[in-house]
């Protein structure tokens, strides 16, 4: 069933409400100590749930920034270097971010879309803990900003941080991604921080 046009921004907006929530209500519920901690280091730490919206004020731009500093967050932008160069010695990306599968809308692998995109430099639209202590990463592409992309970054049974998953939607409406292009117009037009 395809829904009418009209209905993807306020989709879109709710999702992104919901999300919100969920990050703010499990940041509330961290012990003071772990908020004392993040404070004063200002920087990232592992247990993160951000979704990012304009900011209103220089301070909101600067701790946008921080994404940038996340271990995951670098790890992605490495790990979508060494597909380009096609050296799996230079970063862990599992046969499941790679093999391109199409399946019930969505398509996954990196082989699955033009390297035009891994090529250019990405925001981070989200930034979310995954059920098995990696991060489930939604990034716009800035040279090549006609879709989001979901990554998952993550550690291996040995430990070591991988890319574990990459994917999109099959299709996405013109009019919700140019919306969603100029939500994000703050971030998509710094070259300067993006990865």
């Amino acid at each position: 069933m395809e829904l009418p046009r009209k209905i993807y921004l306020p989709l879109f907006v709710v999702l992104i409400i919901v999300i919100a929530a969920i990050g703010y209500f499990r940041i509330n519920n961290t012990g003071q100590s772990q908020t004392t901690q993040e404070a004063s280091t200002n920087i990232p730490t592992d247990k993160e749930n951000l979704v990012f919206s304009p900011p209103k004020s220089k301070e909101e731009l600067e701790q946008y920034y921080r994404v940038y500093q996340n271990p995951y967050v670098i790890y992605l932008r490495k790990a979508l270097n060494a597909y380009l160069a096609n050296d799996s010695s230079q970063a862990c990306i599992f046969e499941g971010a790679v093999k391109e599968i199409r399946k019930e809308g969505i398509i996954t692998g990196l082989d699955a879309f033009s390297k035009d995109y891994y090529k250019s430099k990405f925001i981070v639209a989200t930034i979310n803990d995954d059920k098995e202590n990696g991060k489930d990463i939604q990034i716009i592409f800035q040279d090549k900003p006609d879709r989001i992309f979901f990554a998952w970054v993550g550690n291996n049974p040995s430990g070591e941080i991988c890319l574990l998953g990459f994917n999109s939607k099959e299709r996405f409406d013109e009019k919700a991604m140019k919306e969603t292009i100029d939500y994000y117009k703050t971030y998509l037009f710094d070259k300067e921080h993006a990865l």
